[in-house]
């Protein structure tokens, strides 16, 4: 059953590479997220917190993630890693698991285009009523982006 997006709320953790960011390209098209410096020259996290319902809803939890970049050519390498972390636990000190990395491609007529990759959450348990913390590591591991990127995600269940 699908269900509805969950937000989270995002906190840059890699100062200087991770930055809120509007992107707009049109009149009225702008779109608070975040931002990932161009060219990027190190790996860079942006920290995603959120409380799970409960009952956790029936289906498979996904993230969805869309990225954005003014580009005709280019790659973007983000890794998704989280954990759930149960009342009277330390989310903090929470060891995140990684789902793997995902590869964003941008070629010729594609500038400013979103792009989404969809991954299932399964490299950890989602725990209903528990706190998800999700860290999108940006990594520079054949990273080309040559452009200011913009990214969101969000959880839902299909």
């Amino acid at each position: 059953m699908a269900t509805y997006p969950i937000a989270l709320r995002w906190t840059p953790i890699t100062a200087g590479k991770v930055f809120e960011w509007g992107y707009s390209t049109e009149s009225g098209g702008e779109a608070p997220g975040l931002g990932v410096m161009a060219s990027l020259d190190g790996d860079a996290i942006w920290r995603g917190v959120g409380l799970m319902p409960d009952p956790l809803p029936s289906g498979t939890a996904t993230i969805a993630i869309w990225g954005r970049a003014n580009a005709a050519t280019g790659v973007a390498k983000v890794n998704t890693k989280w954990v759930c972390s149960a009342a009277g636990s330390p989310l903090g000190s929470a060891s995140v698991v990684a789902e793997g990395v995902d590869t964003y491609t941008w070629t010729a007529g594609q500038n400013n285009n979103m792009k989404r990759r969809t991954i299932v959450l399964d490299a950890s348990t989602l725990t209903a009523g528990a706190w998800i913390k999700v860290d999108l590591t940006f990594e520079t591991s054949s990273w080309t982006l040559a452009a200011q990127s913009w990214w969101w995600a969000v959880i839902s269940w299909e």
